[in-house]
């Protein structure tokens, strides 16, 4: 490729490495490491709506995206809520 000048050239590779680097960071999003209560599958509806109030709870201070959010929670499953 003929970018005209060494300067323009140089310009090309930093723009075409800051590309790479910034789309290589969004396509590996991390899992934030937040600690969730576990959650048996107790039917007691009460107990349910507390687990489930406290670990939005969690997920709002920690700001976790949507889409980590089944993948954390399922993580915290024991007994019969792993069935």
């Amino acid at each position: 490729m003929d970018y005209g000048s060494e300067e323009e050239e140089e310009d090309w590779r930093v723009q075409n490495f800051e590309a790479r680097r910034q789309h290589h960071h969004q396509a590996k999003k991390s899992i934030p490491f937040v600690k969730l209560p576990s959650f048996n599958g107790d039917s007691d509806l009460n107990l349910y709506l507390g687990w489930e109030a406290k670990v939005d709870q969690i997920f709002n201070v920690y700001e976790v995206e949507e889409d980590q959010k089944v993948k954390l929670v399922s993580l915290e499953f024991e007994d019969y809520a792993m069935q």
